[in-house]
């Protein structure tokens, strides 16, 4: 572990001696420690940078997340640069300026239906395109690497911590995987039930607790998960199977004046999927003058 602080007169981080704890300073692992340092380099030449960072609820991926943004953003990471959802990280993109970090907590998406997560991470690749105009750095937390779509796990991401416990239940673990690995570790694990042990990781590290935020944070999530269980949000299951329902409902009241010829046309004009409709919508009421 190498210990570090940020020299606010200097504008930069400085190694301290072992042992010398001072105010303000922080243990990082030494291989993650160089690899936010190639992150801040890049950032420097004007590129955007996403990281992947996931694990099971409660392991400590928000205290990650929260290291690595210090780190990259020279100590003046905010609850402002923390997003729970895409919807929030919207309204917060056009206020943060050029070379911000962002993070993105997925975690009240473990409530969620496969069609809300699908949706959130259609909205999470529009963010992306804007990351990458304004040269930003994007930290995305997520309970699974594997339940991300391709584009976002392999293409768009520089790196995937993943953090677990060992066997006593101990936090502050994770392995590393570069983009050569994360790329295999996609192809793999999805064929093996999510497994994480082929191929190997690039290194395995720690991390202390690690909390600038304290309570603020802590009633900011208890938030974001309570508005998800409850279907508050406009992302929730229960909004869009109201909004489905409801398609659903005026395409049978107006069918016959739909020049739409098959189901799957109609299910695309509805924009819904066509398994939705097939499973919601008798046949009977589909029958029109000999269509669908």
């Amino acid at each position: 572990m190498v210990l570090v602080k940020f020299d606010k007169e200097k504008k930069k981080w400085i190694e301290l001696p072992p042992g010398q704890k001072e105010e303000g300073s922080i243990y990082y692992d030494g291989y993650l420690l160089k690899k936010l340092k190639s992150v801040k380099d890049m950032m420097n030449k004007e590129w955007d940078v996403g990281i992947l960072i996931d694990g099971i609820e409660g392991v400590g991926k928000s205290t990650l997340s929260f290291l690595c943004g210090w780190y990259i953003s020279d100590a003046s990471l905010t609850l402002f640069n923390i997003c729970e959802g895409t919807a929030d990280a919207v309204n917060k993109l056009e206020k943060l300026p050029d070379g911000s970090v962002l993070i993105i907590d997925e975690g009240s998406l473990m409530f969620s239906s496969k069609e809300v997560m699908r949706n959130e991470q259609r909205q999470l690749i529009k963010i992306l395109n804007v990351i990458r105009q304004k040269r930003m750095c994007l930290i995305i937390v997520s309970p699974s690497f594997f339940e991300l779509n391709k584009y976002i796990a392999v293409h768009r991401t520089r790196f995937l911590l993943h953090c677990y416990t060992d066997k006593k239940m101990t936090r502050g673990r994770f392995c590393y995987f570069g983009e050569r690995e994360k790329h295999k570790l996609y192809q793999f694990g999805k064929k093996h039930f999510n497994s994480y042990s082929r191929p190997a990781a690039n290194f395995y590290g720690r991390f202390n607790k690690f909390d600038p935020f304290g309570e603020a944070y802590q009633r900011l999530k208890r938030k974001s998960l309570l508005e998800a269980m409850k279907g508050k949000n406009k992302e929730s299951p229960d909004y869009l199977k109201g909004l489905a329902n409801g398609k659903i409902e005026a395409s049978v009241m107006i069918a016959k004046s739909l020049p739409i010829e098959t189901k799957e046309k109609l299910a695309k004009v509805l924009e819904i999927h066509r398994t939705t409709l097939y499973k919601r919508l008798k046949p009977k009421e589909m029958v029109v003058e000999g269509r669908l």
